[in-house]
């Protein structure tokens, strides 16, 4: 295999897109949307809460992926996300080329009825895995009233939806660049991470895509990459300030991009997974890391008692990353033990975790709320 700074130099910067993905004038911002995925529940939950916190400063909310497992392991986060205006999508573990349609209607409606009941708000986006779809999941997808599915980009850096007129579903192309001879993939940590290239990789490809121009794009992230580890953090942070980017919330998005009305079968599709046994440069637990647990608030509790709704009503205000978990999650009592087996005593309403919520922050432990715990927890957010 060649070097990956040879295959990166052989890519031309300036290369033209497809006839119907020709660059916007350049005087007009690039219309961007950040894409985050949350594919497995053991995955840290860190990354994506350091993105909600920069994306709240930045009055943005972004697309989100998470599998049904990983919206159980942390329904609070979700909610909240999802409250805040960020677009949940309903992720699907298995690949949606060729399959029967019963068996797509039936994964959609499982994912569509468990995000729905989790967060309150409706699915609009759907996505198999590798944004893999056909026309049984576009069917399916009109059947239960989901507007868009996701789908594998066919413009290079460009993203634009295609509205199949069969279908009363619009197909959102998520931006696919090209990495030399190491095929296309998003444009996105873990899609060159997996490949061999480095942080310095990732911020020269960004460069190259911005250059291009398009008139809509898509920056993809998988949190527990792009939000923990110092240089890919830093790549996105460039890339959130980039001036020739106008980043929108999804509906501000979808008002900008690029819809194209064609037949099922005029309309392009991208199968192509050229995807490597990962070979990283360095392995993931090499990276310098983002700190971890003392950066965020974790709280537990059944949010039902009055110190329990406070609480929550409290922490919502806070411009922290917050990370709470409720009684009756799938793991709640090991997780909390975790926590809780690091200190000796509680401080708060009781010394001796025996009573909700308990709080974790800056290597304290409070049981309890009242004004003292409030006060307390203002005093290390602030610092």
């Amino acid at each position: 295999m060649k070097p990956i700074s040879r295959i990166l130099a052989s890519m031309a910067v300036g290369s033209c897109l497809s006839a119907t993905g020709l660059a916007a004038d350049e005087s007009t911002p690039i219309n961007g949307l950040v894409y985050l995925i949350n594919s497995h529940a053991d995955e840290p939950i860190d990354g994506l809460l350091r993105w909600e916190l920069e994306l709240r400063e930045r009055g943005l909310t972004a697309m989100v992926k998470a599998l049904n497992p990983v919206l159980e392991a942390y329904p609070e986060v979700f909610r909240r996300l999802a409250a805040a205006g960020h677009e949940i999508i309903g992720g699907y573990p298995g690949i949606c080329w060729d399959k029967p349609y019963e068996e797509q209607l039936a994964a959609m409606a499982e994912v569509k009825a468990y995000m729905e009941d989790l967060t309150g708000q409706p699915m609009r986006i759907f996505a198999c895995s590798y944004s893999s779809y056909d026309k049984n999941t576009l069917r399916a997808a009109e059947e239960l009233g989901v507007p868009y599915v996701l789908a594998r980009g066919t413009e290079d850096v460009r993203a634009l939806i295609y509205r199949p007129e069969e279908y009363d579903v619009g197909l959102i192309e998520v931006s696919n660049v090209a990495f030399g001879e190491l095929g296309r993939g998003l444009l996105c940590d873990i899609s060159l991470f997996a490949r061999g290239a480095t942080e310095d990789d990732f911020t020269q490809i960004f460069a190259e895509s911005v250059a291009k121009h398009p008139d809509s794009m898509i920056l993809v992230s998988h949190p527990h990459i792009g939000g923990t580890k110092t240089g890919y953090w830093e790549v996105y942070e460039s890339a959130l300030a980039e001036p020739a980017l106008a980043w929108r919330p999804f509906d501000a998005w979808l008002d900008s991009v690029t819809v194209i009305e064609l037949p099922l079968a005029q309309i392009p599709e991208n199968r192509e997974l050229q995807y490597l046994e990962p070979q990283p440069a360095v392995p993931l637990e090499d990276l310098a890391s983002m700190p971890e647990v003392g950066d965020k608030l974790v709280m537990f509790h059944n949010g039902e008692g009055p110190m329990c709704r406070e609480a929550a009503a409290f922490i919502a205000g806070l411009d922290y990353p917050v990370e709470e978990h409720l009684v009756g999650e799938r793991n709640f009592l090991p997780l909390l033990e975790s926590y809780r087996a690091r200190y000796s005593t509680s401080e708060g309403v009781s010394k001796r975790f025996e009573l909700f919520p308990l709080i974790f922050i800056e290597g304290r432990a409070f049981s309890g709320f009242d004004g003292a715990v409030r006060s307390a927890i203002e005093v290390e957010v602030a610092d």
